[in-house]
């Protein structure tokens, strides 16, 4: 699995100079195995790192997300706040080691796969992605097919086309510079922090149910069990 010392990439420290947050790359190298890190630590340098985090925060708020999220809430309300909790320690495990194997090796994890397995093994890890990944899409799909439903009148098949349509609207944009698409993530990410503010205000939960379900573990009720793997699985990824 280890990478070889050609191939991995190389730190080298950058006062980094002045740099404005348009188009003008973070890192200004040639050479793809180089790493630039900055000297100076400035919360300039550290929003300039900044935007990766809010493209892999998409993924624990999505609509599939909400709806397991939901439906728990209704039927258990506190119960399976635990679950939360433990996947989100997990969770902040797994994306640290994938995060670094990233930036040490410069290759992905499917890249990784392909390297070490054979044809086989990678032929059933591509299937098995890819099932995923459908399993994954078509609840956010529909959902936000069925939200534009509820909130303008549209028709849901009209809402799948209008999500499809946004999708690729918001590929389009990393032809103008990534920045311009982190910022429009980050900008979404902190409007649904905000709503969940709100929501927290008018919803007042009660603090001793809620501490009670985050460090009590519990599965009572039939289908706990089913939504606790839900939960668990849209929280712990790569």
């Amino acid at each position: 699995m280890a990478a070889s010392a050609s191939e991995r990439p190389q730190f080298i420290s950058s006062n980094g100079g002045n740099r404005s947050f348009s188009n003008t790359p973070l890192i200004d190298n040639s050479d793809p195995n180089q790493i630039i890190v900055p000297e100076k630590k400035s919360w300039k340098n550290f929003f300039a790192y900044l935007g990766p985090g809010f493209l892999v925060s998409i993924a624990y708020i999505d609509p599939g997300n909400f709806e397991t999220d939901l439906q728990a809430g209704a039927q258990y309300k506190y119960e399976l706040l635990w679950i939360i909790l433990v996947a989100s320690c997990a969770a902040l495990v797994i994306q640290s080691l994938a995060a670094n194997l990233g930036v040490v090796t410069g290759k992905h994890l499917a890249e990784h796969c392909r390297a070490e397995y054979s044809k086989v093994p990678n032929f059933l890890l591509w299937v098995v992605a890819e099932i995923a990944v459908v399993a994954c899409d078509i609840p956010e799909v529909i959902g936000t097919a069925f939200a534009l439903n509820m909130l303008f009148s549209i028709p849901v098949w009209i809402g799948v086309l209008l999500t499809g349509l946004s999708t690729l609207m918001l590929l389009a944009l990393q032809q103008y510079g990534v920045r311009k698409l982190e910022f429009l993530i980050a900008f979404l990410v902190f409007t649904i922090a905000l709503c969940f503010v709100i929501e927290l205000h008018y919803s007042k939960p009660d603090p001793g149910e809620v501490l009670h379900g985050l460090f009590v573990p519990q599965l009572k009720g039939n289908g706990a069990t089913g939504l606790a793997i839900s939960l668990l699985g849209a929280m712990v990824m790569p």
